[in-house]
């Protein structure tokens, strides 16, 4: 008797699994999974889609994730080295210059980062684009205005690049040039009429941040292209407040020597 009644209690067993296996095939509520599975696409490469900055941060040995060419790694390494004969020949050979690598890093940024006028000037010449940005999100006019390199300013200008544009920082090249004290740079700019009312992160204007750190030559350079001296900024403090708060009395006596209105300031931090 105990035989039969196992045979039927595997026999059941079975049954039911088959039961819940043919239930799980025809729910509703799981076909997603199924489908989802037999359709699922083929993987794509890493990074295909990824914007320049999240590429940058790919590690090197991830070889599988974007092709780049080998005239485009062979320019870098020239321009990184400094060779002007070697990019020229490269160039000519075909080499694209606004071509990124892995990490997005570009010839002309790379140039203009070492300093380097004559690379920059044979970029341009054979259609480098003076306001593709490099790996770390700068611009090329940007990383020079930062570093103070005046001749590479005029080089990049002259090419068209926008004298307006904002860094990975979201500064213009100008309140770069004012932030790090560059007159010569600053003049650079001001020849190419940059909009003085743009704002920095922390809400200041170009002639409130001359005032505030006592720029006295950028202040003067910015009031004779026109800066409106009771332009606020974003706190609605003018250039005014900005000298006295910081104590800058060089900057005090020229903006009051200009006509800013101390009866106008406001005092409120």
């Amino acid at each position: 008797m105990s035989r039969p009644r196992s045979s039927f209690l595997l026999l059941s067993g079975l049954l039911l699994a088959a039961g819940a296996a043919r239930a799980v095939e025809s729910t509703p509520d799981l076909d997603w999974l199924q489908v989802e599975s037999a359709q699922q696409a083929p993987e794509q490469r890493r990074g295909a889609d990824m914007p320049t900055v999240f590429r940058a941060a790919l590690p090197l040995r991830d070889t599988g994730t974007i092709e780049i060419a080998a005239e485009t790694t062979n320019l870098l390494a020239a321009v990184r080295a400094g060779d002007l004969p070697r990019v020229k020949a490269l160039l000519k050979d075909g080499a694209q210059p606004n071509a990124p690598d892995l990490r997005g890093e570009r010839a002309l940024p790379l140039a203009v980062r070492a300093g380097r006028l004559e690379l920059v000037r044979q970029l341009l010449a054979q259609g480098a684009a003076p306001d593709l940005r490099g790996a770390d999100g700068r611009t090329p006019l940007g990383i020079a205005a930062l570093d103070g390199n005046v001749a590479i300013v005029r080089v990049l200008l002259k090419a068209g690049a926008d004298v307006d544009i904002r860094g990975a920082h979201g500064n213009t090249p100008l309140l770069d040039a004012v932030l790090m004290n560059r007159p010569a740079v600053v003049r650079a700019l001001l020849a190419h009429r940059p909009d003085l009312e743009r704002f920095d992160r922390e809400g200041l204007h170009a002639l409130a941040l001359a005032a505030r750190d006592g720029r006295g030559e950028i202040l003067e350079a910015l009031l004779g292209h026109g800066a409106d001296i009771e332009f606020p900024d974003k706190g609605n403090r003018t250039a005014l407040f900005w000298a006295i708060y910081k104590q800058q009395r060089q900057s005090v006596d020229l903006l009051l020597a200009r006509g800013a209105d101390a009866g106008a300031m406001s005092t409120e931090f």
